[in-house]
């Protein structure tokens, strides 16, 4: 056998670290780490340049070019994001109106100046406050043209806050046009500058500050050369709109001139408080006398607007849904299927059909209310339980693992699963279910009248208002949810336990309210003995403070329990433990052996010898 010398071995050894140290110096150079799922809990630091969060213990890193050449879609995963939307199809009625005649009169060419100037100060994520206000450009001003302005574009953290790139995949005629100029937040400088632009445009413009809303085309502008909208407390780089006729060119004014000729002609920018009482006051849609610039609060949300009744309800729906009545889903005469799914998915030659989930079965049947329950997976189950089923309403159907999505690798069992859920309502309709789920109450007959129905889930996941647990959900086949549910899944994260099967299916619904019903009570979820009921308010815990200040409720609320931790749960191990036992956990389960005894199949219940 060849063998090298050792003082050239630790030559080449040398040699080969100095390499691959000056490769990581270089991607540092370029890159800087922040979405990458890593299972233990570090964080990765090449060249001083670090990025990392964490969230229930995980820690999350993702590779983006450096702020200097900030992109506005940071890797290859943010092409697969499907996030276009018909921004320009709305009802236009009270938002388009021209002063002076009471109609909804169209505007004529020269009316309004066809330019907007977005400015964009910092290095942050961009908001939904900040899109409701770029969408009231497009809504009301109708220009030809949004420039936006930044020194560095808007953070992409590639979990919630997506608006940026939905705006650039929906608008047309959106400019990106970068600046030298440090545009800091909370300072002067990105005022100054969009005066600046506004001076040096020939054809007047439009200047916008982050998160100002216009209501409506104000009447001065048809009368005044320059129009100022602006909070008392604004430092100019918020809560202000600027209208500028012509620019200091024409007038042959100097810059300062020109600065001080427009903010001297200011009025105030109003809260959404302060807009409904003007609205009520002067008749909802007539707004002569009403402010037209709307300072918007922070944190905001679409969920905020869905469901809200009051006048800045109905804008917020306009502005960012098109349309201005409630938004909810809609009951019809037929009723989702009474079946019931499961989805029993293996790596392995043999599944063992256990305990808890032979309860499980009998709580939907006996409980729960359904006619059939479908066993879907790729083996056969085996044992003393899954032979006890054989003699009730139970079928195996045969389906192969899910290999990928959109042309996407899906290794993990659980998001082969989320998929196979959507793709087996949408066919057929029904309740899907979780092994780890135990009925107590049948679903309301009301409530299988809604096209698709779930609920929220209790824990908070970093920057999302809401999630849903898909454990149970409910739907009629071919409903439009699943549909887009399934589109979501171009942007499908392997490596995310929660984002495709938990977060994205909020998304999918804010995006879309009308396509699904928010029972609340369709299931209670309990982690670690303690049950978490999301219809009571303020239900929202970290993982750290999930047993912080529980509500009581009664095993007769939830229409399922969901024990997602730990599994099984200890009362719900046998028919002994669960006679046995006080907790929560033993009452669903003395429940479903009372129903099973009631309906004569006193034989179900013998545990194994």
């Amino acid at each position: 056998m060849l063998t090298m010398p050792r003082n050239i071995f630790c030559k080449v050894w040398v040699l080969s670290v100095l390499s691959l140290s000056v490769t990581l110096v270089f991607i540092a150079r370029q890159f800087r780490i922040v979405d990458f799922k890593s299972k233990s809990d570090f964080l990765y630091s090449i060249h001083q340049q670090r990025f990392a969060y964490k969230l229930h213990n995980r820690t999350y890193y993702t590779l983006a070019p450096r702020p200097a050449t900030e992109l506005c879609i940071k890797d290859l995963k943010d092409n697969r994001m499907r996030l276009q939307r018909d921004i320009f199809n709305y009802d236009a009625s009270n938002l388009l109106r021209k002063p002076g005649n009471g109609s909804d009169a169209t505007f004529l060419p020269g009316d309004l100046p066809n330019t907007v100037h977005y400015t964009w100060c910092g290095e942050k994520m961009f908001t939904f406050e900040d899109y409701l206000g770029v969408l009231s450009i497009v809504r009301v001003i109708k220009p030809v043209k949004l420039v936006f302005h930044y020194n560095k574009l808007p953070v992409m953290k590639l979990y919630y806050h997506t608006w940026f790139t939905e705006l650039q995949q929906s608008l047309l005629y959106l400019v990106l046009r970068q600046t030298d100029r440090e545009l800091t937040c909370n300072t002067t400088a990105p005022l100054d500058y969009g005066l600046e632009l506004l001076a040096s445009s020939v054809g007047g413009g439009i200047y916008f500050g982050e998160r100002a809303v216009l209501t409506h085309i104000p009447e001065q502008w048809f009368n005044e050369e320059h129009t100022t909208y602006i909070t008392p407390t604004s430092s100019g780089s918020k809560h202000v709109i600027i209208y500028s006729r012509y620019g200091h060119v024409e007038k042959n004014s100097s810059l300062s001139e020109f600065k001080s000729k427009i903010l001297n002609n200011s009025y105030e920018c109003i809260s959404p408080g302060e807009y409904n009482e003007a609205v009520v006051k002067y008749n909802e849609g007539a707004y002569k006398g009403v402010p037209p610039c709307l300072a918007l609060p922070t944190p905001l949300y679409p969920e905020h607007f869905i469901n809200n009744t009051t006048p800045y309800g109905r804008l917020g729906r306009v502005l960012y849904y098109g349309k201005p009545d409630i938004l909810t889903a809609k009951q019809g005469e037929d009723l989702a299927p009474a079946i019931s799914h499961i989805i029993s998915l293996t790596t392995h030659d043999a599944v063992n059909w256990t305990f808890p989930n032979y309860l499980s079965i009998l709580s939907a049947l006996y409980v729960g209310g359904f006619e059939r329950v479908y066993v879907h997976g790729n083996v056969v189950p085996q044992g003393f339980w899954w032979r006890k089923l054989q003699t009730e309403n139970v079928t195996f159907v045969f389906i192969e693992n899910i290999e990928t999505v959109f042309q996407q690798k899906v290794n993990v069992l659980a998001h082969q699963s989320d998929i196979l859920r959507a793709i087996i309502l949408y066919k057929y309709g029904g309740v899907y279910q979780d092994k780890d789920i135990f009925w107590a109450n049948p679903i309301p007959e009301d409530i299988r009248r809604y096209p698709t129905v779930g609920c929220h889930d209790w824990p908070i996941y970093e920057e999302w208002p809401r999630s849903f647990n898909f454990g149970v959900m409910m739907s009629k086949s071919g409903a439009p949810f699943l549909k887009k549910f399934m589109d979501s899944f171009w942007d499908e994260r392997d490596s995310s336990w929660e984002y495709n099967g938990v977060m994205m299916p909020y998304k999918v619904y804010e995006r879309d309210p009308e396509t699904f019903y928010i029972y609340k009570k369709l299931q209670i979820i309990c982690y670690y003995g303690d049950c978490h009921p999301i219809w009571q308010d303020n239900y929202l815990r970290t993982y750290a403070d999930h047993k912080k200040s529980l509500m009581n409720f009664t095993i007769d609320e939830p229409s399922a329990f969901h024990f997602t931790a730990p599994k099984p749960a200890p009362s719900l191990l046998s028919f002994s433990a669960i006679r046995a036992n006080t907790d929560m956990a033993a009452k669903v389960g003395q429940r479903i052996i009372a129903n099973i005894e009631k309906s004569g199949r006193s034989y179900l219940l013998q545990d194994e010898i």
